[in-house]
């Protein structure tokens, strides 16, 4: 018998070969091979618009279906077009009622074991009837038996109206409701006129307040006529910091200017000191916490007269003047503390640039990155909130057709400013920059609110927000633009946007972007889409987020290969 040498390479090669086979064929079973594996990984509907956004822990899967077709009145039924599960398991209708879905993971499990479903499975092709509650419930069964209960939530839009006076009817509608909105734009605009006339006559006390960051509105206040026997505020305290109020006299305001921390929450700050003119009393008092994020009014009395003082406080997103960066782990020196960029590592194209000893800016530029061979447009960006956060893997980056579905946007702050000032420059070669502010208020309050950890029943609302997005930084055709003048440094811009509190005005940037898209491009991105209120002042600001950022649809990997964007530093006016 010939016998046959095998080198130690090839012997290692098809050691290797074994075990990877003998781990694909066994993956999905247990230790005595019976697959107790029920994962439910993915499904998808022939009728279905964008990807449906799975939870996981939840065991919720939410889809919003396409438009309905003149052919029918509503979706009554869809088709499974994709189904990922674990590979011994099977899917099933749920047959059987019950009163509430469970949220608690092990009152979930009770009722998998609990619930009937039927005997036949269902695969790809075939179709769910959809009751009118929208939601269908079924169970992922293991090889074992062991079923896993999922609930599935279908979000059908309205029908479009196909005959004329249906139409005709909606369309009044439409026209009144414009003609609201119209009304509402016509007085913003002109709300912006005035703002824009007061704005170039402030604009140099602006500027030179903006190195105090003192969070003075840029417009100068109006003064109130006073008695001249009207009590007076003297001196105002507040926070744990002890933090003495910006009186001003003539418009009856007080601000105070606080240090940023993400604790530190401004509609909760303790008077800590109070002095008042002789013989005033006050509606307030040492000890007593109050909300200052919105305004508090602070009435004093004497025996002749009464006064009312506005009592506000703020602060700076910190970071903002760019000047206080540290290298990454590439040796990128493109980190500051509560931001991030979803570029930072070794193909970084958001830096810093030095133009004096003490002063830094953010230079982003739009390249052709390449990772391990694969290439990708990027753009230089900086952001509020975490890039990554999930550690997707760098092979699988480029699977998401969305970048901003890696980043999980906003940090927590509390404060109601009513202007933003960017100082930037901009070389676009035709692309597009974008600079914005957006404040929500978000229900979820566990792990800072972060959008990573969402649940089905999270909502963000936006409360205010204030858009720049264009080919040069001397355009005013944006709606949130208050102004646009010289910054302090050659070659820059200042531009001013005023705060939108609730819907954006007709025509901002913000609805040619994914901010309100609840359809995620990747079932296994981040959530971090927002709904918008009519009533702004019902909810309280817990967070916020600003992009900067060489090129508008960069997170969808378009825009132009050397657009440059430098912004010097941010600023909040209350």
């Amino acid at each position: 018998m010939k016998k046959f040498a095998i080198c130690p390479l090839e012997f290692l090669l098809v050691v290797v070969a074994s075990f990877l086979l003998l781990v694909g064929c066994t993956a999905d079973y247990d230790t005595f091979g019976t697959s107790d594996y029920r994962k439910m990984n993915e499904i998808a509907f022939e009728e279905q618009d964008g990807n449906a956004a799975v939870y996981p822990d939840e065991h919720k899967i939410m889809v919003t279906l396409a438009e309905i077709p003149d052919s029918l009145d509503t979706w009554d039924s869809v088709a499974i077009g994709n189904l990922d599960i674990s590979s011994m398991a099977t899917l099933h209708l749920v047959t059987s009622k019950f009163k509430e879905f469970p949220q608690d993971s092990a009152a979930l499990d009770s009722l998998s074991q609990e619930v009937s479903y039927a005997k036949e499975r269902l695969r790809e092709g075939d179709k769910i009837r959809i009751p009118s509650s929208g939601i269908v419930y079924v169970v992922v069964v293991s090889e074992s038996g062991i079923p896993d209960l999922w609930q599935i939530a279908f979000e059908i839009p309205e029908k479009k109206e196909s005959d004329k006076s249906s139409s005709s009817a909606k369309g009044s509608s439409k026209s009144s409701s414009s003609a609201k909105d119209s009304d509402k734009d016509d007085s913003s605009s002109s709300a912006k006129k005035e703002t824009s006339s007061s704005s170039s006559k402030g604009g140099d006390s602006a500027s030179s307040g903006k190195s105090s960051a003192s969070g003075e509105e840029p417009e100068s206040s109006s003064s109130v006529e006073v008695p001249a026997n009207a009590p007076k505020l003297l001196r105002f305290i507040a926070g744990a910091g002890e933090v003495e109020g910006e009186i001003d006299q003539d418009a009856g305001t007080v601000f105070l200017n606080m240090d940023y921390a993400i604790d530190l929450d401004l509609r909760d700050l303790e008077i800590k000191g109070l002095d008042l003119s002789d013989g005033a009393t006050a509606n307030v008092k040492v000890g007593e916490s109050h909300d200052f994020s919105r305004g508090l009014k602070v009435t004093l009395s004497n025996d002749d007269a009464e006064r009312t003082y506005t009592v506000k406080a703020g602060y700076q997103y910190p970071g903002s003047d760019f000047n206080h960066w540290a290298k990454d782990d590439f040796g990128n020196k493109n980190d500051i503390d509560g931001w991030d960029n979803g570029n930072n590592s070794a193909i970084s194209s958001t830096k810093t640039l030095t133009v004096n000893e003490d002063e830094e800016v953010i230079k982003m530029e739009s390249i052709n990155a390449t990772v391990l061979g694969i290439g990708r447009f990027a753009s230089g960006n900086m952001f509020i909130g975490y890039f990554n956060p999930k550690g997707v893997g760098t092979l699988k980056l480029t699977s998401y057709d969305d970048g901003n579905e890696l980043i999980d946007f906003g940090r927590p702050f509390y404060g109601r400013p009513k202007f933003v000032e960017f100082d930037v420059k901009y070389e676009g070669k035709k692309d597009s920059c974008d600079l914005y502010v957006i404040l929500e208020h978000r229900s979820r309050t566990s792990n800072e609110g972060k959008n990573q950890y969402r649940t089905s029943s999270d909502v963000n609302t936006m409360v205010a927000s204030a858009w720049y997005r264009a080919t040069t930084v001397e355009s005013e055709d944006d709606p949130d633009v208050v102004s646009i003048t010289d910054a302090g440094r050659d070659g820059y811009k200042t531009i001013r946007l005023a705060l939108k509190y609730g819907p954006p005005l007709e025509g901002s940037p913000i609805f040619n972007s994914s901010a309100f898209n609840k359809n995620l491009k990747n079932s296994a991105g981040i959530d971090n889409h927002m709904v918008q209120t009519e009533t702004p002042d019902d909810f309280d600001v817990t967070h916020i987020r600003v992009v900067v950022a060489s090129s508008a649809l960069g997170n969808l990997y378009k825009g132009t290969v050397g657009a440059t964007l430098w912004v010097d530093e941010m600023r909040l006016f209350y």
